[in-house]
């Protein structure tokens, strides 16, 4: 009998351990399955910003390529804008006569406009002013009688750049004309000089002399 109580006894004592250890398990497997669940969420997370990235990545380069789409149409439109740049010009007079000769260089104005697409060129003030930065082409022509010399200038800014000069040949009429390609930055001015002691005939109805200019083609800012 003292041997039946002694191994219900044992038993009772093995079976209270078990449910200790097996509590113990339970509270050291708990953790384990929430970082799990807890990795899965962030996994979850991480997929759903991994799709907003990609969404907002294919927007941006929509955005791009209209970005680029605008600037091409922007660009066309601006090259058709300033491709129509031209003038030319003379001198009016209500009688036939001349202009100098006179003590110093002076400039000359072309006041009577034949053409100026664009408005580039003051009639008021004779000046071409580039309005964009690319190739031009001037060019002038003059015609004197020949009793005095002839000399003109087309002047870039404060530069003389090309000349012609007629000296008093004899005959009745003087003819001269020269022309140039300047590359000009917006804003640069080009104009017209008769030289110390010479002059230039003006007629009223002919045209004779004149000062022409045109833009042969623009230029970019990062153009050498």
């Amino acid at each position: 009998m003292s041997f039946i109580f002694n191994c219900l006894t044992l038993s009772l004592f093995l079976i209270s351990i078990l449910s200790s250890c097996m509590a113990q398990d339970e509270d050291i497997m708990t953790p384990v399955v929430n970082i799990y669940s807890e990795l899965k969420e962030l996994k979850a997370s991480v997929n759903a910003l991994t799709v907003d990235l990609n969404t907002a990545k294919n927007e941006l380069a929509e955005q791009k390529s209209l970005i680029q789409e605008l600037q091409k149409q922007i660009k066309g439109t601006f090259s058709a804008l300033i491709l129509h740049l031209a003038f030319s010009a003379s001198m009016s007079n209500t009688e036939d006569s001349h202009r100098g000769p006179f003590s110093t260089e002076n400039k000359l104005i072309f006041d009577k406009v034949l053409t100026n697409i664009g408005n580039a060129y003051d009639p008021v003030t004779g000046v071409f002013t580039a309005p964009v930065k690319g190739v031009y082409y001037f060019r002038y022509s003059g015609s004197a009688f020949s009793s005095h010399d002839m000399g003109l200038s087309i002047f870039k800014g404060t530069a003389r750049f090309v000349s012609s000069y007629e000296y008093n040949s004899g005959e009745r009429n003087d003819q001269m004309s020269n022309g140039a390609v300047m590359e000009l930055n917006v804003g640069e001015e080009v104009h017209m000089r008769l030289w110390i002691r010479t002059w230039i005939f003006v007629d009223r109805r002919y045209n004779y002399s004149t000062f022409t200019g045109y833009l042969l083609y623009p230029l970019d800012s990062t153009s050498v």
